[in-house]
């Protein structure tokens, strides 16, 4: 993993909308990445949990720490899952980036 700094270490963090829609990488991908890059724990959250999983993929690679949730944020009962799961697997919450 490519250091830049670590600002977020020990920190939780929920990226939704983290997959990327076709070639490139979108708003949601790179924020998750580069949370992951300074040291966060990240839920990434998708509609489509493909492009979760590629995101995962990635943060991976560069040694991260990530865990996937397909959800649809538009569904309070998800929402609500959402914030539980990122609890659950992490022990805490203290980054909320709504991509979507």
């Amino acid at each position: 993993m490519v250091s830049q700094g670590r600002r977020l270490q020990g920190k939780v963090a929920i990226v939704t909308g983290a997959g990327s829609r076709g070639p490139g990488v979108g708003t949601g991908k790179a924020t998750a990445t580069l949370f992951a890059r300074e040291g966060a724990k990240v839920l990434l959250v998708d509609n489509v949990i493909e492009r979760a999983e590629e995101t995962l993929a990635s943060i991976q690679s560069e040694g991260g720490e990530a865990s996937v949730l397909e959800a649809d944020v538009s569904v309070e009962a998800e929402c609500r899952q959402i914030v539980q799961q990122a609890v659950e697997r992490y022990g805490d919450l203290n980054i909320l980036f709504n991509n979507v």
